[in-house]
């Protein structure tokens, strides 16, 4: 999750990339990827408020928009990966939760294999798989954690290491940006192989789309099926609903018949009415905005302009991006922390991620634009400077 801007009172959308706070003053948005359509898109929030004046009432009753999301999110997967059964929850937390739940269940085993610095939750068998929430010195037996250039060896080798242990694995969980490891996007072939390691040994794989999802890589709808992978497990989260608590797990029919608790879960408020409704908006702007293919060209041109900034800059380490996901790693975490705050008093407000605290984590809306990527850097330079 990494640092969360200091100043909590933004209130009020201006433009979809922006907020003012109290004081009024404009801030650009390059942090958060929950409004992923931008902040109080209208058909969102149109769609929201339509749906509060018609019903709202929880997922036990069928009802067309719950029905309607469930289809246009497994119409969206790549047919190969057999994707067939969805739950709607409320957030990504609890969408891993289950998923852990019923891999355990199916495979009948404890071991689990994660990134260095992961996060996938809150709750308490998932905060177990997230170390960037582990206290110094934590540390948990039936979890392993391979490298960020890992591939299918260190997956095997993690495996074999559970299984020593007695915890044999049943599944490793992958955000393909690596976010919060300080954003280290995987190749196709190292996530392949992680997939093939993790089946090898036994287990079920997990692509937790959370941050990475709903066009973020600006290549597909889902990065991991961008690169190629075929996830027993899909989890959704964070930007489903635009600001609206929502989220899903998407898996297989034969895994869920294979674990009773699968087919007897219910969360009340998941899948509501209201939150279908803004799930279904959200889709339906990123396809009618064509968000994907801007994602790309935004977020090429924002890398290769924080690239060229390396060049004046030697503070800055390395650059790695995907879509609109980047990360630029400076060389101490105390500059990362003034070059944030720097740039929150010049009205950019962007995080910080990975172990070290020492990477600059930008994750705007999708609607971010050229000339937004124009105002980020030269704050960022500026920033810099002025360190």
């Amino acid at each position: 999750m990494g640092d969360i801007p200091t100043e909590m009172d933004l209130v009020y959308r201006v433009l979809d990339e922006q907020l003012v706070d109290v004081d009024g003053r404009r801030l650009l948005d390059a942090y958060n990827n929950v409004p992923v359509v931008g902040h109080s898109h209208p058909r969102v929030t149109e769609a929201v408020v339509r749906q509060t004046r018609t019903l709202n009432t929880h997922a036990r009753y069928v009802y067309e928009p719950l029905v309607e999301l469930a289809e246009r999110l497994l119409a969206s997967m790549p047919p190969e990966a057999g994707l067939d059964s969805v739950m709607l929850v409320n957030s990504g937390s609890e969408a891993n939760d289950i998923a852990w739940r019923i891999a355990a269940g199916v495979t009948g085993r404890d071991g689990a294999i994660v990134t260095p610095f992961a996060y996938h939750g809150v709750t308490a068998a998932i905060a177990d798989l997230s170390p960037e929430e582990w206290p110094e010195g934590f540390e948990v037996s039936r979890v392993e954690r391979i490298p960020v250039d890992a591939g299918e060896e260190a997956v095997a080798a993690a495996a074999a290491g559970l299984a020593e242990a007695g915890h044999d694995l049943a599944a490793t969980f992958i955000d393909a940006g690596l976010t919060s490891d300080g954003v280290y996007p995987l190749t196709r072939e190292r996530l392949a192989g992680i997939v093939q390691a993790t089946h090898d040994a036994g287990g079920l794989f997990v692509a937790d789309e959370v941050q990475v999802g709903y066009g973020r890589s600006g290549e597909h709808l889902w990065t991991f099926a961008h690169l190629g992978a075929t996830p027993d497990f899909v989890t959704l989260g964070k930007p489903m609903g635009n600001g609206y608590p929502v989220a899903a797990v998407l898996t297989r029919r034969e895994i869920v018949e294979d674990f009773p608790f699968a087919g007897s879960v219910f969360s009340t408020f998941g899948g509501n009415p209201v939150a279908a409704q803004a799930g279904l908006a959200v889709l339906d702007v990123i396809r009618d905005e064509r968000l994907i293919p801007h994602v790309k060209c935004v977020g090429e041109r924002l890398l290769r302009r924080i690239g060229e900034l390396q060049t004046r800059h030697p503070e800055i380490v390395t650059v790695r991006g995907l879509g609109l996901l980047i990360g630029v790693q400076l060389d101490d975490s105390a500059r990362a922390k003034k070059v944030v705050d720097a740039m929150r008093d010049r009205g950019v407000l962007i995080g910080r991620t990975g172990p070290g605290n020492d990477v600059l984590k930008i994750r705007p809306p999708l609607v971010f634009d050229e000339e937004h990527a124009d105002v980020l850097v030269e704050a960022l330079e500026a920033s810099l400077i002025s360190d």
